[in-house]
């Protein structure tokens, strides 16, 4: 439900002109939602979406995807990132960590887990977030600073947060984000 708002955000930065271009698929898009039961049948969601609607944000991806080049991540690889975190959530649960650093491992892994797989739907940006969000937790939790420095599942977490963050960073055509992680990584 957020894709819409981040997408006239992207049309803004880039092409600042087709904002107002975007207001027939934004509002088709928001009436769908808006009208949506949770509980009810996907063809009433559809059921807003017309043809133009349709065409106009087939024209507005092309757009984006001429200016920004993203490259798609494939499925091979985000499982892969997938099989490394769920291995990583395993090994944290058998560790002797406290049960505080466990539950927040546990916690933020899965919702980092969550985001790559809906990557189709929502993008890289969701997965860096969290990934940074991770890399943050470093300044207020000592405990958390410890384990990424001094423990072989810390040191671990860092290489998978690295990998993940490098692939998304290639794939958006940012700066290299993995960068910061590797800081961390000795």
């Amino acid at each position: 439900m957020a894709l819409p708002r981040e997408t006239i955000t992207i049309l803004n930065t880039n092409f600042p002109r087709q904002v107002k271009a975007a207001n027939h698929w934004r509002a088709q898009i928001d009436a769908a939602f808006n009208n949506q039961n949770l509980g009810g049948q996907l063809s009433t969601l559809i059921s807003h979406i017309d043809h133009n609607t349709v065409n106009q944000l087939s024209l507005t991806a092309d757009l984006i995807e001429s200016r920004i080049s993203s490259k798609i991540v494939s499925d091979q690889e985000l499982n892969a990132i997938l099989a490394d975190f769920g291995e990583l959530i395993k090994a944290i649960d058998e560790s002797d960590l406290s049960s505080s650093l466990k539950n927040y491992l546990t916690r933020e892994l899965t919702d980092l887990q969550f985001h790559i797989k809906d990557y189709g739907v929502s993008g890289a940006l969701p997965i860096l977030k969290q990934a940074e969000s991770m890399m943050g937790h470093v300044l207020v939790d000592p405990e958390y600073k410890s384990f990424l420095t001094n423990h072989d599942l810390g040191k671990r977490l860092l290489e998978n947060l690295n990998a993940a963050a490098a692939l998304l960073t290639i794939a958006l055509q940012l700066p290299q984000l993995g960068t910061i992680f590797s800081v961390f990584i000795k």
